[in-house]
């Protein structure tokens, strides 16, 4: 694999209006009671905890001051183009809604550098978290029952596939994709920089004969009216992910009926980090209405 290539599509969510001292939110949480409400009213840091064998699964945990059994929870899925990258990416993006009240979970998921990590070893490994997540929220102090999973490029292609194809699971109640691509069929992708990467995830190169195992990974194949609340971003410019994509997804969910919204960026590409103020602003208010 291109090293270049895959440099580029790991954009980081480091927040220019967030930039603290990780060291400085580390403290102890002790539970007092308020109200009949257990309330944990320091903020906890954990990092590098494993949820599974492999050493890439593994977790950063953010929660926040003053957390309830009704906090809500926002987990991370890095980009790489399933290949490639890593949580530290989220570092910034966490600080800053552990802040605001939110418990932040950045994760490591299985990538496709080893060939046997194809689809669907990473919305397994989702899986695998949140039910970590289900076994600690007691501990921690928060819902395990609000989630929204949250997904840079191929991380974001990885939170709308979990959250549309495995409907069942009712603890994921929303899901924010930035920059990631929706359709794996779509002739335009698979004629770009991403066409080896998304032959690694599913594990075959496509033909008509392995194009079930491309729509699989393709949370455009799950679009009903009970998907989940939805937040789209994407640049207008982006030449990794044509953004017409989510575009079409955000049309066919809009008309079933479905809470989503999408943000476009002009003369934005694939990296978005040139707008992040903006997408915290709107993410804030969609977190605050959605879930």
């Amino acid at each position: 694999m291109n090293k270049l290539i895959v440099s580029v599509l790991v954009f980081n969510f480091i927040f220019s209006g967030c930039q603290s001292n990780v060291t400085d939110i580390l403290h102890q949480g002790t539970d007092s009671t308020s109200n009949g409400e257990t309330v944990a009213p320091k903020t906890d840091t954990i990092f590098g905890m494993p949820y599974g064998t492999d050493p890439l699964q593994n977790i950063e945990v953010y929660l926040p001051a003053n957390r309830t059994a009704k906090t809500k929870t926002i987990v991370y899925l890095h980009g790489g183009a399933w290949y490639a990258g890593d949580k530290e990416e989220a570092i910034q993006t966490a600080i800053y809604f552990q802040k605001k009240g939110y418990a932040y979970i950045a994760m490591n998921y299985r990538l496709t550098k080893d060939p046997s990590n194809i689809n669907p070893a990473q919305t397994q490994d989702i899986e695998k978290l949140l039910n970590l997540v289900s076994g600690k929220q007691s501990e921690w102090n928060i819902s395990a029952d609000k989630i929204c999973l949250f997904g840079a490029s191929a991380g974001g292609n990885l939170s709308l596939l979990y959250a549309y194809k495995y409907k069942e699971d009712t603890r994921v109640k929303a899901v924010i994709s930035a920059s990631g691509p929706t359709d794996l069929t779509d002739s335009t992708i698979l004629s770009g920089v991403l066409q080896p990467y998304i032959q690694a995830f599913i594990g075959l190169p496509y033909s008509k004969e392995n194009e079930k195992a491309y729509l699989e990974a393709s949370p455009s194949n799950y679009l009903a009216k009970n998907c989940v609340p939805t937040l789209f971003f994407h640049g207008t410019s982006d030449e990794t992910v044509p953004y017409l994509q989510v575009v079409s997804a955000y049309n066919i969910l809009k008309n079933d009926g479905v809470n989503v919204e999408l943000k476009l960026f002009e003369r934005s590409g694939h990296d978005l980090t040139s707008v992040n103020d903006e997408m915290l602003l709107d993410m804030e208010k969609f977190l605050k209405t959605a879930y």
